[in-house]
């Protein structure tokens, strides 16, 4: 190994330790948090309690100087627990230190903040009671269990909705705790998302922190009270682990709410949306690039995805947005999405249309009425329809005209002037050998007109069949190209032209033909429905290998209808 070498290796080596230390040092730096709690802070004099000093991070077990705390409390020994975890790859270290404290006075008393490291605890103000049973009936009244209602608003239109939270703070063990929502006469209220859960360290005591909304929507008008949301459960006093345990009920309400409720303008005309803010936005699939008027193709699908957004209104008074398209296209719409927002009501529509036939159509505009109960006026908001310009598909062979049949012209033959003209033999006309002649070239002339006709009709078939037979394999090929891309829509069109050529065929099995169609409505109706499924194709691809596998028995005159265009 050359000394270039190796003085590169070295240098890496180094590098890597600096990188190591530099990231336990961050890391340190980041996680080294203080904290201090206690187990009561209405106490006695002289009555024990406990204060738990933790700092996340792995420290000397004599960082914690306790003799801040003389001369208003005495303490003992403190206990002191280190440990060392490692979640998702994450490591975490945690020192605390758990010391038992009595008050010797009586009187409004300060823990002082404990600096451990560069971190530092908050201070704690502790209540000093003479007696521990005063103590114990003030942390009575002084419950670690309380709620708070919060609503945004107090002047609402009927029909339009408020946003209220209920915060709930508790610092005991509890057991069978529920939550009865608020209510009112005319008042609706629903829960909105899921409750959150953490906690939080007030005044040295540590408390699980609940949080729950609600939508509350007025139903009539007037002066309303929304009496408050109702936490209700068990206090769990003692010790669970000795068995001897005591609970308690325990109900705390939220203060009751006066409501302003607003009737609706008499003027007022169309759906009504009292809302301080609404939104329509659309687009379309494929994007247009805000286009008025687009170039599209028959069978061509077409996406319109409309969201609506509406502040402070329920799902259950979102509207119902229904348009009435042209009969030269289809129009399949889906399930509406819901969903909430920043307290917005949101609905999210897919329609797919597909034109039918070739020319000018034109999509409508969509156009919302809403009340604005910031300005109390009426308002509109829309979005602007579509014109297409719909032409035939160039890859589809949608009118196929079959060559015509044409019928040979009999060739006519004028006989020349025949010199052997009829003799008069021993007083009796004689025709002499013209009649033979005509009937022998009548006979040969039929025959040759016979087979003449015969040859252009299998001549014309087999143009036919060929004829057929592509455009056949161009349909199936487009058919099974959508089957390909799970596209339903592509698949009912493709299939409905793949029908037509294969008419000869089904006639002779009805059944499979109805087999066929209700194959595809069950895959139309899976990708439609509101209950909206992954549609399997197999039993679809087995009934097309059966209708293959039948054989042609039909006329011709039946192979060229399956080519009719009507």
């Amino acid at each position: 190994m050359n000394r270039l070498s190796f003085g590169k290796r070295i240098a890496s080596s180094w590098l890597y330790i600096a990188l190591i230390l530099s990231a336990l040092v961050s890391t340190q730096a980041m996680a080294a948090q203080a904290e201090a709690t206690v187990s009561k802070n209405v106490v006695g004099v002289n009555e024990v309690f406990q204060l738990t000093v933790s700092v996340d991070d792995s420290v000397n077990t004599n960082s914690l100087d306790l003799t801040p705390l003389s001369p208003d409390f005495a303490y003992g020994r403190p206990s002191i627990s280190s440990g060392t975890s490692m979640i998702n790859g994450v490591i975490s270290r945690n020192t605390s230190w758990t010391v038992a404290l009595a008050a010797t006075k009586v009187g409004t008393l300060t823990i002082p903040a404990f600096q451990i490291g560069s971190s530092k605890t908050d201070p704690i103000t502790i209540t000093v009671l003479k007696s521990a049973k005063q103590s114990q009936s003030a942390q009575a009244n002084q419950s670690s269990i309380s709620i708070e209602g919060i609503n945004d608003k107090s002047t609402i239109y009927v029909g339009e909705s408020i946003n209220y939270r209920v915060r709930i703070l508790i610092g005991e063990q509890m057991d069978q705790a529920s939550l009865a929502p608020p209510y009112g006469d005319g008042l609706t209220a629903t829960q909105v998302g899921q409750d959150a859960q953490n906690e939080v360290v007030q005044n040295g005591r540590r408390y699980i922190v609940i949080t729950r909304n609600y939508q509350i929507t007025a139903d009539k008008p007037g002066s309303i009270t929304l009496h408050g949301a109702k936490f209700s459960g068990n206090v769990i006093k003692g010790s669970r682990g000795f068995g001897s345990t005591l609970t308690m009920p325990v109900d705390k309400t939220a203060k009751n709410i006066e409501l302003t409720v607003k009737a609706k303008p008499a003027n007022y005309q169309g759906l009504w949306l009292p809302t301080p803010d609404l939104q329509l936005q659309q687009t379309w699939q494929p994007t247009f690039n805000n286009d008025t008027e687009v170039d599209a193709k028959v069978g061509e699908p077409i996406t319109r995805t409309l969201t609506l957004r509406i502040k402070n209104i329920a799902q259950s008074s979102m509207p119902n947005i229904s348009l009435t398209y042209p009969n030269t296209v289809r129009s399949y719409n889906e399930k509406p999405e819901y969903s909430e927002s920043n307290g917005y009501t949101i609905m999210t529509l897919k329609q797919v249309i597909i034109p039918r036939e070739t020319g000018k159509v034109v999509l409508p505009e969509i156009a919302i009425n809403w009340w604005n109960t910031q300005t109390e006026k009426e308002q509109v908001t829309k979005v602007t329809g579509l014109t297409l310009n719909v032409t035939a598909d160039p890859n589809v062979s949608a009118t196929i005209v079959p060559p015509a049949l044409t019928t040979p012209e009999a060739a006519q033959t004028s006989p020349k002037a025949d010199n052997h003209l009829p003799v008069i033999q021993n007083g009796v006309m004689h025709s002499g050998y013209w009649p033979w002649a005509t009937a022998v070239f009548a006979l040969l002339w039929l025959i040759t007109l016979t087979l003449l006709i015969k040859a252009r009709k299998a001549q014309s078939n087999t143009n036919t069949m060929s004829i057929q037979t592509t455009v056949n394999t161009d349909i199936d090929k487009a058919l099974q190209q959508a089957l390909a891309e799970r596209d339903a829509i592509k698949v009912q069109t493709y299939f409905k032209q793949w029908k037509r050529q294969q008419q000869a065929k089904l006639a002779t099995n009805p059944e499979l033909a109805s087999e066929l169609d209700n194959a595809v409505a069950e895959i139309m109706a899976s990708t439609y429905s509101q209950d909206r499924q992954q549609w399997d194709d197999k039993r679809f691809q087995q009934l097309l290998k059966q209708v293959a596998q039948l054989k042609m028995t039909s006329s011709q005159h039946s192979a060229l209808s399956g080519l009719d265009p009507k």
